[in-house]
């Protein structure tokens, strides 16, 4: 009886094993520039925007967004409350730059927990967003050129 439950715990470990390890390998691995863009993102929905806008390409549309909504914020108060977590489900295409850098387009949607203005909750209230980004790489990191984050 010992040896019969010696082999099975065994054997179910050896299963288990190899499992977890074909998970592993097939689990892939994050683009750069989706990591990039993840850090990002989270800086814009914590409305730091100062450190958001050290990820953006100068001169570009992103740049010019973030100063938009730096303004915006510093008139009044914001509209959105603040996020405490969220989840990227993001694909990502090549793209084509005119300077030869290259390129990526990511499209896709965000789960964002926020607490809403006057309210705190242990895990914040969803909010669906539609999110697409653009980024090219330059001098060995990703930054954003464009990015267009829309709340359902």
């Amino acid at each position: 009886m010992k040896t019969l439950l010696l082999v099975l715990s065994t054997a179910l470990l050896v299963a288990g094993g190899a499992y977890a390890r074909g998970w592993l390998d097939a689990s892939p691995e994050k683009h750069p520039a989706v990591a990039a863009f993840e850090i990002f993102y989270w800086k814009l929905q914590r409305q730091d925007l100062e450190a958001a806008s050290a990820l953006v390409v100068p001169g570009s549309e992103a740049e010019l967004a973030l100063l938009a909504a730096r303004t915006v914020g510093a008139a009044g108060e914001p509209l959105a409350g603040v996020a405490r977590g969220f989840a990227l489900e993001l694909s990502h295409e090549a793209d084509a730059d005119a300077s030869g850098a290259e390129a990526i387009r990511l499209l896709g949607e965000a789960t964002v927990n926020v607490d809403p203005k006057g309210f705190v909750s242990a895990f914040g209230v969803p909010e669906l967003h539609d999110v697409e980004a653009r980024l090219i790489e330059e001098h060995g990191a990703w930054r954003v050129v464009a990015y267009r984050d829309l709340r359902r």
